[in-house]
């Protein structure tokens, strides 16, 4: 069957891509984005120009990178650079977790504005007092940000837990008792701008793919080991989501029947055994059913790390134990779409070179003809600055989509 594409969709893609190429390069040419883009000169000749009228783009100095108000009278084409107009617009970036919310501002050329944070008890929090802080942080760093507060256009959130597909809901979070919580339907009735709110673990990995394309561009994953166990995974170059919900659940796919409790309430988990609670539980010589009650304080593996070094058996068992679950859920995935490079991020990436012999042993006990001995492995020991540029990413492109579907008056040669 011939797919007809309408020339208004073929507008609308065509300026994506040069506004795709001016944000990635930050400062770049008519000429280079025709090279980028393979779009005729004429073409990105007149989606720029729209994008100057529009205010979207702004016309740079070569020599010094900064705004030029207008263009040279002089004779021929100018030689100037276009870059984004970092005053066209402002988003929000949040990042909600255990005990912490953080809302920072960006520009539209995505240079940090502000920041503000809050340290909070989410132990028994409610969905009511979530609201009241996602809120609070937002109004903060509008705030501190010192600029029109009508310039904010999106706010994009970040959550430990299971979001919808669709970006609206909250579905469940290790945070809050109460699930399907209508976090999208609360800021944008509040701030009157798109939001969206996301898995903390696919921000992780669309920062991964932004800020290292060449490394992480195709096929990758990001296994978040903190309190929980989470996994942002890309194929083929996109996101993969489930058909209802954010997850890859890599944390809470089977480890071993009937084992260790896990948080989720279900046995022999991942998590059970890789979450920092579980490492905790286990290097303490707590018996594995023992409920993760202190799942909502923040634990230490710091300490654990020490004693594993001073060769205490119950830390080197927990060490190892995490080890194990992750190869073999590694050795699973890798059953079903192939190995890819893997990039562990968190408090649990601290562990690492006494958790790897572990993880490559299950890795070379994995059966079938895959050779999954040296599967590539890079480690972040902090996974808020991914996050946060994740969000920020996230909240630019979805930017980006709306100005590209603007009509526009300069249609030569499309």
């Amino acid at each position: 069957m011939v797919k007809i594409v309408r020339s208004d969709d073929m507008r609308q893609h065509n300026r994506a891509q040069v506004l795709s190429a001016i944000r990635r390069n930050k400062t770049v040419s008519r000429t280079e984005i025709s090279a980028e883009t393979k779009l005729s000169a004429a073409t990105v000749s007149a989606i720029t120009s729209d994008l100057l009228d529009e205010g979207i783009v702004s016309r740079l100095d070569p020599e010094t990178n900064e705004t030029r108000a207008r263009p040279s009278t002089g004779r021929g084409r100018p030689k100037v650079s276009l870059g984004i107009n970092a005053s066209a617009a402002m988003v929000c970036a949040v990042y909600f977790q255990l005990n912490f919310v953080s809302a920072s501002m960006f520009d539209y050329a995505g240079n940090l504005v502000s920041v503000y944070t809050l340290e909070i008890s989410t132990e028994d929090i409610t969905s009511g007092e979530i609201r009241d802080a996602l809120i609070d942080s937002i109004e903060g760093a509008l705030d501190r940000a010192n600029s029109d507060r009508e310039t904010l256009r999106h706010i994009e959130l970040g959550f430990q837990g299971v979001t919808d597909v669709a970006g609206e809901r909250l579905l469940w979070t290790p945070i809050c008792t109460e699930t399907n919580i209508p976090v999208r339907n609360w800021l944008e009735s509040h701030f009157g701008v798109s939001a969206h709110v996301a898995n903390d673990c696919e921000l992780i990995a669309r920062a991964l793919n932004w800020h290292d394309p060449a490394r992480y561009g195709e096929n990758f994953a990001a296994v978040l080991l903190a309190n929980g166990v989470g996994m942002g995974l890309f194929l083929r170059g996109g996101i993969i989501n489930g058909t209802r919900s954010s997850g890859v659940e890599f944390g809470h796919m089977s480890y071993t029947p009937e084992g260790a409790l896990c948080r989720c309430g279900n046995l022999g988990c991942i998590e059970a055994y890789a979450g920092d609670y579980a490492i905790c539980r286990r290097a303490k010589g707590h018996d594995s059913d023992v409920s993760p009650s202190g799942v909502m304080e923040r634990t230490d593996l710091t300490e654990v790390l020490l004693a594993a070094k001073e060769m205490d058996p119950n830390a080197i068992a927990a060490i190892h134990e995490a080890g194990a679950a992750i190869g073999t859920g590694l050795a699973s995935l890798f059953a079903i779409v192939d190995r890819f490079p893997i990039v562990l991020v968190g408090r649990g990436a601290t562990l690492f070179e006494l958790m790897e012999p572990a993880i490559r042993k299950a890795l070379e006990a994995a059966p079938g003809d895959s050779d999954l001995t040296d599967v590539e492995i890079e480690c972040f020991a902090d996974e808020r600055p991914l996050v946060r540029e994740g969000c920020s990413i996230r909240a630019l492109m979805a930017l980006d989509q709306e100005v590209a579907s603007r009509r526009h008056t300069n249609e030569a040669a499309e």
